[in-house]
């Protein structure tokens, strides 16, 4: 069962290591509900005397048991974040001791890294096609995160993909030059 003593320790003990400890699959729920108990607890006592000495303990109880949680979460999540950058980088070196939340979270990460650096690198090999836009389009983003505003009669080189989508919706057509 989590408390204010083990989290603490376990505060210091993430502190001093790059690395993630093993601070147990469920420790984001564990967590949650030690401090939904001590919320409950506090709610309980300032029912049955509002001004006690208790209810005091049991908000600095929860306030720094809240702090202390934010603590190993950002620094847990910097550690995630660093780890994910290398890899992408290309270190294989994963790392060890995450919770089922964080290995949801470093796999987004490298997964959004990737990606970034696939449009940064890959994009000047982009193929671009003309194509004369035949009818009003709502604004939208295309593949390559810009943002398209087109109207009817324009003549506008976009890339492939998103050329391919309005050609394929008959609402673009490609725009060949004849000599």
């Amino acid at each position: 069962m989590l408390n204010y003593s083990k989290l603490r320790n376990m505060e210091q003990r993430e502190k001093s290591t790059s690395l993630l400890l093993d601070v147990g699959a469920d420790f984001y729920k564990q967590t949650a509900q030690y401090v939904k108990e001590l919320e409950d607890r506090l709610e309980e006592e300032k029912v049955r005397n509002p001004s006690s000495k208790k209810v005091v303990l049991l908000s600095d109880e929860l306030r720094n048991t809240k702090r202390i949680w934010k603590s190993i979460f950002e620094r847990r999540e910097k550690k995630i974040v660093l780890s994910a950058l290398s890899f992408v980088r290309g270190s294989k070196e994963t790392p060890k001791n995450l919770t089922r939340e964080e290995k949801i979270f470093y796999d987004a990460i490298i997964e959004i890294l990737k990606e970034h650096r696939k449009r940064v690198f890959e994009n000047h090999e982009k193929e671009f096609v003309v194509v004369r836009i035949m009818e009003d389009i709502p604004q939208f983003i295309g593949g390559d995160m810009k943002k398209y505003s087109l109207k009817k009669e324009d003549v506008i080189s976009l890339p492939l993909d998103v050329a391919k989508i309005l050609i394929k919706r008959g609402v673009a057509e490609e725009v060949t030059a004849k000599f």
